[in-house]
């Protein structure tokens, strides 16, 4: 956040710098016009001042009655103080909401073993369990320090630099069986589009549990120089700034499915498999904005508008398997997901060219000269980011799954490498510090 020039409870001198001097010069050209013009016509050769006597070397005598030219009087300047202050410190604590990530394909189903394909996307008896899901985020609480300094003593130019850091956004959906009630199915499409299914929970025989989990974090630092303007309207102070600056910004998101199957009959013979899709977007850029105050009295509203043009590096990471951790609890019954095998297993990446517009209000209040409370709202924009959700492909091909090999056909899952947009928004509490 840049600080306006001539808030309320910093110095007015920056405004009034300009008039002092501009006043000051006036007077001393109407002095020097002013002795000239009551001085006496001078003599065309003037009389040379005596010395002074040896006996008071200190003491300078002159004959009082020959003219001689008038110096202009002194007028005393008033030299512009300096600012009340050359370096600021703030504080803010945020409550930030995030864009949710997403579970986009469906990983759980309940059917009826009367349908042609029990769990299959489509026939009436099918019910979504789990998956095609946002994962919502309550807000997430976090810091942003900031520190400044007046490079001028008249308050025209000043250099700030902040960051943030989210605390790391969490969410969650679940499925569980008793006793291997309902019948649950993972849901899939083969290689010509046909909706599939493979069985997941048998009632009285296997039981299951499944858990899927978003998380997101958002973190970002920026540095800005900015050239400061101000006027006075009706007891207003009018204030503006222009910013130009660099901005980094770091979005982690991560969507993590865990599938476990237990005999009825002996839990201790299970199965567990686990899918992770992770996507990391770093952007870096340089940025230009503006800022526009209002100010009166102890009060001072502010809106913030900065745009960034930059490069985002944006990397994806998908793992996992479909057993993970002990035995098929029956013959070829797997525990899934399946939204991961080896024909899309691994780490991709790419750099994009970005925009990340942020818009703030902020109100200022001044406890004090140097220490003052504000309360604001934020949001931001990022519109080429990378999200777990995209990277997930419903499709299958099951020659590839464990215990079902050799492959035959195309390699699905397919590795998927798509883009989206991001935002957040929030609150912001500060304190500042002026010294």
């Amino acid at each position: 956040m840049i600080r306006l020039r001539e808030r309320p409870f910093s110095s007015s001198n920056g405004c009034r710098m300009k008039n002092q001097i501009v006043l000051a010069s006036m007077l001393i050209c109407l002095g020097g016009r002013l002795a000239v013009a009551q001085s006496p016509d001078q003599p065309a050769n003037p009389r040379p001042i005596p010395p002074t006597s040896p006996g008071n070397a200190n003491e300078l005598t002159t004959d009082l009655s020959t003219p001689f030219f008038a110096s202009p009087p002194q007028v005393a300047v008033e030299e512009p103080s300096p600012s009340t202050y050359r370096l600021w410190a703030k504080v803010d604590y945020l409550m930030w909401w995030l864009k949710p990530v997403c579970l986009k394909p469906p990983t759980l189903t309940m059917g009826s073993p009367d349908d042609a394909v029990p769990g299959a996307l489509g026939p009436l008896h099918t019910e979504l369990v789990m998956g095609e899901h946002k994962f919502e985020f309550g807000g997430a609480p976090g810091i942003r320090p900031s520190v400044g300094i007046w490079l001028t003593d008249d308050q025209f130019l000043s250099w700030e630099t902040d960051g943030f850091l989210l605390e790391q956004d969490a969410a969650s959906q679940s499925f569980q069986s008793h006793n291997g009630s309902p019948a649950a199915y993972i849901p899939f499409q083969d290689s010509a589009n046909v909706n599939q299914a493979l069985p997941f929970t048998i009632p009285g025989v296997v039981d299951g549990h499944s858990i899927a989990v978003g998380r997101s974090r958002l973190w970002g630092v920026e540095s800005d120089l900015a050239a400061h303007f101000c006027t006075t309207r009706s007891g207003y102070l009018l204030s503006a700034a222009l910013v130009g600056g660099f901005r980094y910004l770091n979005l982690e998101d991560q969507v993590t499915a865990t599938n476990e199957q237990n005999l009825v009959s002996n839990p201790s013979v299970f199965a567990i498999g686990s899918d992770h899709f992770e996507t990391r977007n770093q952007f870096y850029g340089a940025q230009l904005g503006s800022t526009l105050g209002l100010s009166r009295d102890k009060w001072s509203l502010e809106m913030d508008t900065k745009l960034a043009l930059g490069d985002t590096h944006q990397v994806s990471e998908v793992s996992g398997q479909p057993l993970s951790a002990g035995a098929p609890v029956l013959p070829q019954l797997l525990p899934g997901p399946v939204l991961v095998l080896p024909s899309n297993t691994g780490k991709q990446s790419a750099d994009r060219l970005t925009l990340v517009p942020e818009m703030a209000f902020t109100l200022h209040y001044a406890l004090t000269q140097k220490v003052g409370l504000s309360l604001g709202y934020s949001c931001l924009y990022w519109n080429k980011v990378l999200c777990p959700g995209d990277q997930m492909d419903n499709h299958l091909n099951v020659t590839q799954l464990p215990l079902h090999g050799p492959l035959v056909g195309p390699g699905l899952p397919a590795p998927l490498f798509v883009h989206t947009d991001a935002f957040a928004q929030g609150l912001n509490v500060g304190l500042e510090v002026r010294y």
